[in-house]
């Protein structure tokens, strides 16, 4: 069985950890400090290092030391609170997730799930003693290289090409719940409703660039327009904010119809839907409902518009649904989406951009983004 390290120098904390591990069938080693753990690092080979925050030493530090005898092992911080820009610091240092406070079986099995499907590496300390070992090491990987040198090159080469194209549109995300997602530009905004938090990735790398945490509330769905966005929140309340580094707060509504799980802008009126029903809205602060239609398909999971059509991803069929705008009550065609049929894949969020839509969703404990081409 593959081991897990887990670093703490709270005995309550070891104590709940401990019982965690042992109920989720996990096998686990416990250290006080870091100096214990590089230790037991020469003894035990752990396939994943779970460090708890805030002790005695900067978590930071603890992570570039374990990556420095270890670059490709797993680690995962147990963070004491709940703290977005926290989680995205830990990540950036070298984290491989982060764990939500209050630690439960529930969050930290996924967490071990993900860990333990990498492949570890085997940890060595440096020691004076291997010194001229590491050098004739040293050497012969460097006459290796020249030897081999191409050939791995070509083969690296001819690899990428053959990536195919549904792995270059799958991702998993540094986060586990997220629920809307816009494109405005040149950003890539994902909201989670787990860490109360709008996330910014770079499309290209879809590296986190920024996050924004909000204290009261949980955004469940997002939409947009070229200058503004919207986000609908858990209570049934819409806010309208401005595309801005602040995302600056412009008006507050709230809607009174039951479990609305999509919104959605047209460029003229504003669209929002339960799992059977799709509204139009006049467009302004009170959103007032113009229409009501009937949802002639399964069961809407997520929305999404542009000027021509509504596009909805139905839990219940598992496809993606094109509606008219003009007649959205009609589905006028139906089409295969091959992520959904992941098992315990549920879309929560979709955005289109050009000819592409994008896809967020939860999917046994992870969060995930993918996109299908319109004509696909």
């Amino acid at each position: 069985m593959k081991i897990i390290h887990v670093i703490s120098k709270n005995e309550r904390d070891r104590r709940l950890l401990e019982r965690i591990f042992k109920n989720i069938g996990q096998k686990a080693v416990f250290s006080i400090d870091l100096n214990d753990a590089l230790l037991i690092f020469e003894k035990v080979n752990p396939a994943a290092v779970f460090i708890v925050d805030r002790e005695d030493l900067l978590t930071e530090i603890k992570i570039r030391e374990i990556k420095r005898v270890a670059p490709f092992i797993p680690i995962v911080v147990l963070l004491k609170g709940r703290d977005a820009n926290l989680a995205v610091e830990y990540m950036k240092t070298g984290a491989f997730d982060c764990v939500q406070f209050p630690w439960t079986e529930e969050e930290i099995a996924p967490a071990v799930r993900k860990s333990l499907s990498l492949s570890g590496t085997k940890i060595e300390l440096e020691t004076p003693d291997s010194e001229r070992q590491r050098k004739l090491a040293l050497y012969s990987a460097l006459l290796l290289t020249l030897v081999f040198g191409f050939i791995i090159g070509w083969y690296y080469a001819y690899s990428k090409t053959r990536v195919s194209k549904e792995e270059k549109n799958y991702r998993e995300l540094p986060y586990r719940h997220p629920s809307g997602i816009i494109y405005p530009k040149d950003k890539l905004i994902i909201s989670d409703w787990y860490t109360q938090a709008l996330y910014n990735h770079n499309p290209k790398t879809f590296e986190i660039s920024a996050v924004k945490s909000f204290a009261n509330l949980m955004p469940t769905s997002l939409a947009q327009s070229k200058n503004h966005f919207w986000m609908l929140k858990t209570n049934g309340e819409i806010e309208k904010r401005l595309l801005d580094s602040k995302f600056t707060l412009l008006s507050r509504t709230k809607i009174k119809e039951d479990r609305i799980v999509g919104i959605c802008f047209d460029g003229l009126y504003f669209w929002s839907s339960s799992p059977n029903e799709i509204r139009k809205h006049l467009n302004n602060d009170k959103l007032k409902i113009l229409e009501k239609y009937k949802y002639s398909g399964g069961e809407i999971s997520a929305m999404t518009c542009d000027n021509r059509f509504i596009w909805v991803a139905d839990g219940k069929t598992k496809d993606l649904k094109k509606i008219s705008l003009e007649i959205p009550g009609k589905i006028i065609e139906s089409r295969f989406v091959r992520q959904y049929h992941i098992k315990g894949l549920k879309i929560t969020g979709m955005v289109k951009k050009k000819a592409k839509i994008y896809f967020v969703g939860e999917k046994t404990g992870c969060g995930i983004l993918f996109t299908q081409n319109e004509n696909d």
